[in-house]
């Protein structure tokens, strides 16, 4: 009883105390409130060569502050990691994350006072390579690609993705929707799609919306050859070819199984021609050591032969110079070829019209053989592209552009001009046709030039077999080797034409 009374009359003495105004000499500061300006409240960024620039101003100025740049999944919560991407004030970040949603923090903190601050953004990284021209090219004795949309121009693209380009000089482009890659975060396979970029020493599965490598050269076989030495690549019905060390290997795309590997080898002695017509059905090859006409496929491990009838397309003593495809019907592109060789004993010159989509081997994919005159300007050419809709196949001597009617032989030198200096390093005539979108077709004579380190691609019109003058040039730094046009439409990417 006697503690309870001493507890009440100290609380009385306390509340009487608090009564009493405290007239001290006492000098308070209004606590330090950090802002942050200059940043955006949202920023969608590419993951493929973009870089992220941001600027903020810190009030009050005049002070030193601590600053530093996190980002995390959008989906984070508070336990989950975050990454620091920069410990400055003003961030240059080169994108290193997957597609999708984030929040960029920017973090303050006062060295004085110690007080910290934190803003949020969202951060969207997507893609900008659904629509344009894929540009494979040699820089610097390796190869690459240059991506055009009609917004920007992304350079290098495997070098920005993946810190190295692939060895040796730009070869040959494909794609395939139809590639399967392991998902570590969900321990599954899924199909993905996919651009095959070979050179002379190097193969690669590219992602087709950010440039990075799915699969590099050893990834890519069963059993890598140890020997890097890619001389072709060609597509089938549903597969992708390469001729690696001597021998043609095959993988097979399907939208139902996994398989992303060369799993098939054709054995025997041959030597493929780096001349082929390819159109979705059965590749049309041409194999030197015999001189005949040949193909390969996912349903054989050797090279086969088309059935030997006349015009025969077996020991035929002759040299492939030239192959390319015509389209008699948007639905059917490369569904014809014309080929330009050449009697190893006569030394005559001929014209074959073959089936440029043969679907079995067990027939003769010649329907025409023709004698041509000895003396045309064709046969000196350094580049040809035959075009799709008739028998007029442009061709290139030096930095002159020439037509050649296949109907009458008569030549022509085409109206394009080339600037001093500049040497032609590519030409292909390349239709888009997709059925069902065709406000997005279009036809171009193609035609490259290098010019020191640089070069230019022009898309020329052609119109009744004339060339009309560059509807667009496209500008890089290095040689071109090939261009394909690739457009996502209703989740599907379509191409121009690549036989």
């Amino acid at each position: 009883m006697e503690k309870s009374k001493y507890f009440l009359l100290a609380t009385a003495m306390l509340t009487l105390a608090s009564c009493f105004s405290d007239e001290g000499n006492y000098d308070y500061d209004a606590p330090l409130v950090i802002n942050v300006e200059g940043i955006e409240k949202s920023y969608s960024v590419s993951p493929t060569g973009d870089i992220l620039q941001i600027n903020p101003v810190i009030k009050p100025a005049g002070r030193d502050y601590d600053c530093f740049w996190t980002v995390t999944s959008a989906s984070a919560t508070w336990g989950d990691k975050v990454d620091t991407i920069s410990r400055s004030q003003n961030l240059e970040y080169k994108i290193n994350l997957d597609m999708g949603a984030y929040k960029l923090r920017f973090n303050a903190k006062d060295r004085l006072t110690g007080v910290f601050s934190y803003t949020e953004y969202d951060l969207s990284v997507t893609t900008d390579m659904e629509t344009g021209w894929w540009i494979l090219k040699t820089i610097d004795g390796n190869t690459d690609i240059d991506f055009f949309s009609n917004e920007k121009a992304k350079p290098d693209v495997i070098m920005n993705a993946n810190g190295q380009r692939l060895n040796g000089e730009a070869l040959n482009v494909d794609y395939t929707s139809n590639f399967w890659k392991f998902n570590a975060d969900k321990q599954t396979d899924e199909r993905v799609s996919a651009v095959f970029v070979a050179s002379k020493g190097d193969i690669a599965a590219l992602d087709y919306f950010t440039g990075r490598i799915i699969s590099n050269y050893d990834q890519l076989f069963v059993d890598a050859p140890a020997k890097h030495e890619v001389r072709g690549m060609f597509t089938g019905p549903s597969d992708t070819h390469v001729y690696v060390d001597g021998h043609i290997y095959t993988m097979y795309h399907s939208k139902y199984s996994i398989y992303n590997q060369f799993v098939i080898k054709a054995l025997g002695d041959y030597d493929i021609a780096p001349q082929h017509h390819a159109a979705g059905s059965l590749p049309l090859l041409f194999n030197r050591a015999n001189s005949s006409f040949c193909s390969v496929s996912r349903t054989s491990s050797t090279i086969d032969y088309f059935k030997n009838s006349s015009p025969s397309p077996i020991q035929m003593n002759m040299d492939l110079e030239y192959i390319g495809g015509k389209t008699t019907a948007s639905w059917t592109q490369g569904d014809m070829a014309l080929a330009l060789m050449k009697g190893k004993t006569d030394g005559k010159h001929y014209l074959l019209q073959l089936d440029g989509q043969p679907y079995t081997m067990d027939y003769n994919p010649i329907w025409d053989v023709k004698e041509m005159p000895a003396d045309l300007g064709l046969y000196k050419a350094e580049h040809r592209a035959l075009n799709q809709n008739n028998n007029i196949v442009y061709y290139s001597i030096g930095n002159v552009i020439y037509s050649c009617n296949l109907d009458n032989w008569e030549e022509a030198k085409a109206d394009v001009t080339l600037a001093d200096g500049e040497e032609i390093t590519y030409m292909e005539y390349l239709k888009y046709a997709p059925y069902g979108y065709n406000e997005t077709w279009f036809d171009y004579l193609v035609i490259a030039t290098s010019k020191g380190d640089s070069y230019k691609l022009c898309l020329h019109p052609v119109a009744a077999g004339r060339i009309q003058p560059a509807q667009k040039t496209l500008e890089g730094k290095g040689k071109v080797q090939r261009a394909c046009y690739m457009r996502q439409e209703d989740g599907y990417v379509y191409t121009s034409t690549l036989f």
